[in-house]
């Protein structure tokens, strides 16, 4: 009886444990990358929107990040640098252009028809698509940056249609490397006007000979409908200024202060 009476006294009083606070459960990984995941895409909102609005030159990373709603510090865990950051924004705006031309390629079974408007396709987004253009060129990044498929995709497609027999093509990798170089050119000729959009069906046409096809077919397939860019590719954007952009230099110290240009000159009138 002595030894159950001081086993009971030994339990932990029902009340007592009711009132304990518990304890919170430890966040997981995949709550913490979500977090970090959000931050992150805030971060590259705020970029590209003050870029759209004001220029590199006029955005700073302590806006970004009073524009994320974020501390100055928490920047520097995703991005070393506004080109850093700014390259990012490009990265976003290629991403949602392949996924648009994945689900263009998704109905397409033969592989001519597939790199026929994959090809059309691309370049018409890839001279329609504003925000592209204007984030690129009030970013202060290299301005030779093209929306193109993947190299990875277009070498899958090439390397389908020569297993299928519909492409008579030796080295898959250097036709890529053909056709992904006059597509850059292509498409930057169009985006400054020296080409029209005939250029669009003319390139499809072009690169069917390139593989293998004869003439009427490759005429056939440069006639194949394409979608429109969607209006998603070309979201409303902020009037752009008449105002020149210079490329984004690295971080310099800040000015002297007009105190210290004081000191300067004394000095040199001293000297002399």
């Amino acid at each position: 009886p002595l030894l159950c009476s001081k086993l009971q006294s030994s339990k932990p009083d029902a009340d007592m444990d009711s009132e304990r606070p518990r304890e919170q459960p430890p966040v997981t990984d995949d709550r913490h990358q979500e977090r970090k995941e959000r931050t992150r895409r805030a971060l590259l909102s705020a970029a590209r929107q003050l870029v759209l609005e004001r220029g590199h030159q006029k955005t700073s990373i302590k806006q970004i990040t009073d524009h994320a709603d974020v501390g100055l510090g928490t920047f520097y865990n995703y991005f070393a640098t506004k080109q850093h950051v700014f390259e990012g924004v490009l990265g976003e705006i290629r991403e949602a252009f392949r996924e648009r031309l994945d689900a263009v390629r998704v109905p397409l079974k033969d592989p001519a028809t597939l790199v026929a408007v994959t090809t059309g396709y691309g370049l018409r987004e890839a001279v329609e698509n504003e925000e592209w253009h204007r984030f690129l060129a009030r970013s202060g990044l290299p301005r030779d940056q093209v929306l193109m498929q993947s190299s990875k995709q277009r070498h899958a497609d090439l390397d389908w249609g020569r297993q299928s027999g519909r492409f008579r093509i030796d080295d898959v990798a250097f036709t890529a490397s053909l056709i992904e170089g006059m597509l850059r050119h292509v498409a930057r000729e169009m985006s400054v006007g020296r080409l029209g959009e005939n250029a669009v069906v003319d390139t499809m046409r072009t690169v069917m000979r390139m593989l293998g096809l004869p003439d009427v077919v490759a005429q056939a397939l440069a006639q194949s409908p394409l979608p429109a860019v969607p209006v998603s590719a070309r979201p409303a954007l902020p009037p752009l200024p008449a105002e020149r952009h210079e490329p984004l230099q690295p971080d310099l110290p800040e000015p002297a202060t007009a105190d210290v240009v004081r000191v300067h000159e004394a000095g040199s009138t001293q000297a002399t």
